[in-house]
């Protein structure tokens, strides 16, 4: 009876060990919740997100030894629908972390949630300056942020003779990331002698379909230059609107994003002409120190999603690679110990190494200035394309990382 009964025991702790050991309850995913508009306004812009995100899920395949699934939710744009999707994605689905965010509006609203929702919430759009150091829990890993943005673009316009004589009409959308990129820009002119004529801004609704009020109010302010912060997929419409009411034979654009790639090839050579800083350009794979990396993000983001290689998914990438690295490094998905690992984690991708600030929680990166021109002969089958024109050092765009 003895010798059994230690027989059942040695037995019933052996499959005890084995059902331990086994990767079943190892083999659960670890899920990510991304949230980005897959409808309205700036879909096409959102799908780029998604696909960047994507393809870093597709790159890292696994995550502390788990597969990684992405549970993906469309927020509309509508901050209210993005904190009701980030709740389903945390609490229903269990996600561990949240990331995405197209709109300053949204992303400062899902940061007002944040504490409950208790999850790091890594943002690879959202510009405004708001977020540097806004809750422990809360990342930007992506898109320039409006200062930064200034800073690029103001340098761009001193070193470009022909937009440094120039003087300036600022039209933004209405709403919080507008307000900011305008006021950063202007606050950034007027102290380095560009002229600006209308100081107190133009605010155009987002729901902004023709342009023509705004293009008259243009023309009648005598300015020969154009500063816009409006919403990436729109900035072709209106470039097209401008042109064909004769606005672009007179002023230049220069522009607090870069323009959609879907909407830019839509707007045809209506699209051509756009100045500014970003993050990123395709056209990094022809400029020396960049080439090999951009090239081969390039080519696979084409191989892939049969879509031009382009910043929102560059930097949606980056950002997801940053939030992945900072998983493995907590070993754990924990939450207080992902946000831990996220303060100084960096990537070192298509465009360079991409670090998160400690201080702030934002990251600092290199970034391009670009114009758009009529594409060279190209892989990706664009006919209109971001020219690198300089690549500015992240230290100079600032601001001074503050451990």
């Amino acid at each position: 009876g003895k010798a059994m009964k230690r027989m059942l025991i040695i037995g019933a702790s052996l499959l005890l060990a084995l059902a331990l050991a086994l990767p079943a309850v190892a083999a659960d995913p670890v899920k990510i919740g991304v949230l980005v508009p897959l409808t309205g306004i700036v879909a096409n812009g959102g799908k780029e997100m998604a696909n960047g995100i994507d393809m870093a899920a597709k790159d890292k395949k696994t995550l502390l030894g788990r597969p990684i699934k992405l549970v993906v939710e469309d927020t509309q744009v509508k901050p209210a629908v993005a904190v009701s999707k980030a709740e389903k994605l945390v609490f229903q689905e269990k996600s561990v972390a949240l990331i995405g965010v197209f709109s300053s509006g949204v992303g400062l609203a899902l940061a007002k949630n944040i504490d409950k929702l208790n999850v790091p919430f890594v943002s690879t759009h959202v510009m405004t300056t708001k977020f540097y150091g806004l809750n422990p829990l809360v990342f930007r890993s992506g898109q320039l942020a409006n200062d930064q943005t200034a800073v690029g673009n103001v340098e761009g316009i001193l070193a470009t003779p022909d937009l440094k004589k120039r003087s300036y009409y600022v039209l933004v959308h209405d709403y919080a990331w507008g307000h900011d990129a305008a006021k950063r820009f202007i606050a950034l002119a007027k102290a380095k002698g560009i002229k600006v004529v209308n100081p107190d801004f133009d605010k155009a609704p987002i729901k902004t379909k023709n342009w023509s009020t705004y293009i008259s109010k243009i023309k009648a302010s005598g300015a020969d230059g154009i500063y816009i912060a409006l919403i990436t997929d729109v900035i072709p419409r209106f470039m097209k609107q401008a042109t064909e009411f004769g606005l672009m034979k007179t002023c230049r654009l220069v522009s607090g994003a870069a323009p959609g790639a879907v909407d830019l090839e839509n707007a045809g050579l209506a699209g051509v002409g756009i100045f500014g800083a970003s993050d990123y350009a395709w056209d990094l794979e022809n400029f020396p120190g960049y080439q090999a990396k951009a090239k081969d993000w390039n080519q696979r983001y084409f191989k892939m999603y049969k879509a031009i290689p382009c910043d929102a998914a560059a930097h949606s990438y980056v950002g997801a690679m940053n939030l992945f690295s900072a998983i493995e490094k907590a070993g754990s998905t924990d939450p207080q110990k992902i946000a831990a690992a996220l303060r100084g984690i960096s990537y070192d991708g298509p465009y360079g190494k991409v670090y998160i600030c400690p201080g702030d929680n934002c990251m600092r990166n290199d970034a391009v200035l670009t114009e758009t021109m009529k594409a060279p002969q190209n892989p990706y089958g664009a006919t209109i394309y971001m020219k690198v024109l300089k690549v500015f050092p992240a230290k100079e765009l600032g601001p001074p990382c503050k451990n």
